[in-house]
């Protein structure tokens, strides 16, 4: 199985999905809808070659797509950053554990700033007993009390803006995250919350990485589940509660993937 991703959003909407629902046939208004969202986004999960096939057929009309592996680089894949030290030379990025990674700013394919969110919700039934008058006169006694139930809804939201860093010969990438950075590292540009600092990181990045490419759009598109992936939501239920947790983590590793593959194929900036 492939995902087939949008790249660039196409110049002509209508001649773009007339050929998605030939090629894959989907309604006319559907193969829209799945063109609709700000690229890249993700608009069919197939067999290798009705991928291959769909792309092809896309890509005739001249619409920015390529295909995904299922299997997405994730933090694993990564080195997950703490310490960081930013000079002219290049950079050097180290783990908790020692392990480092040096890359020169030649070598630096792309710097892609976004975020990732993790969501709860919890459905909750809470009962109670009351003293009902009624009642009581209507059982001569017997019942003083009547159970009554309502509906609790109660929902939090963790967000982490991350920066990832990618080398051209494609073996070697950064994972710095905001909860797991040494913002020391700033020296005097420190900032007062972690929000702040990332943005002061990204901007030195970029500043020292001059013509690589850069990208703030998962900022925004990392925070929102896609469609065709799995694990991006789970359920648990009591004989009381129903408890639903969402992570976007998938989401912003099936995009910044997607950039990446765009940034060797030609097909990005």
């Amino acid at each position: 199985m492939k995902l087939v991703a949008l790249v660039r959003a196409p110049k002509s909407a209508d001649e773009a999905a007339g050929a998605l629902a030939a090629a894959s046939g989907l309604a006319l208004a559907e193969a829209r809808m799945r063109l609709a969202p700000e690229p890249p986004a993700l608009i069919a999960r197939l067999d290798d070659d009705k991928a291959q096939a769909l792309v092809g057929s896309l890509r005739k009309v001249g619409v920015s797509v390529l295909t995904l592996d299922l299997s997405l680089p994730t933090d694993r894949d990564r080195l997950p950053v703490h310490r960081f030290v930013l000079d002219r030379a290049g950079a050097t990025f180290t783990t908790r554990g020692g392990d480092s990674l040096q890359l020169a700013w030649s070598d630096v394919l792309a710097v892609l700033r976004g975020a990732r969110a993790a969501s709860t919700e919890v459905i909750r039934t809470e009962k109670s007993r009351r003293f009902s008058p009624g009642l009581a006169v209507m059982t001569g006694g017997l019942v003083l009390s009547r159970t009554t139930a309502r509906t609790v809804h109660s929902s939090s939201e963790a967000t982490e803006q991350v920066l990832l860093v990618y080398s051209r010969d494609g073996r070697r990438a950064a994972t710095l995250a905001e909860h797991a950075l040494d913002f020391s590292c700033l020296g005097s540009g420190m900032q007062a919350s972690s929000t702040a600092n990332m943005g002061e990181l990204a901007r030195r990045l970029r500043e020292h990485a001059g013509t690589t490419f850069y990208d703030e759009r998962l900022l925004r598109l990392g925070r929102r589940p896609l469609p065709f992936l799995m694990g991006h939501e789970s359920r648990s239920t009591t004989a009381s509660s129903a408890t639903t947790r969402t992570d976007t983590s998938t989401s912003l590793d099936a995009l910044a993937e997607v950039m990446r593959q765009a940034l060797v194929e030609g097909l990005l900036p």
